[in-house]
């Protein structure tokens, strides 16, 4: 199991300036993101080749874009769907047996 905590390089929006955080602390986790760790670790120890890494990454690609799609051509749900599989515990927080 992996545990990685990651950063948004990104602001919340396309209007997001961004303007609480500097360009130097996100290159910063730039540098400690998980994701290009762990991938040089399987290429460093011959875990994997980059040819097999790109392989996967065309694979993730591919389902991506078909869900993608997927969503896309759906038809959007009912009214009657608004309030399907919602959970409610009228007594949450003070939940007493």
């Amino acid at each position: 199991m992996l545990e990685m905590k990651t950063y948004r390089y990104k602001g919340h929006s396309i209007s997001d300036p961004q303007k609480y955080r500097s360009k130097e602390e996100v290159d910063e986790y730039k540098e400690q993101d998980p994701l290009t760790q762990v991938r040089a670790t399987i290429l460093s120890n011959g875990f994997a080749k980059e040819e097999d890494l790109k392989v996967i990454d065309d694979r993730i690609d591919g389902i991506v874009a078909g869900s993608v799609k997927f969503a896309e051509e759906s038809p959007w749900p009912g009214d009657d769907e608004v309030l399907k599989d919602v959970y409610m515990d009228k007594n949450y927080p003070f939940i007493v047996d």
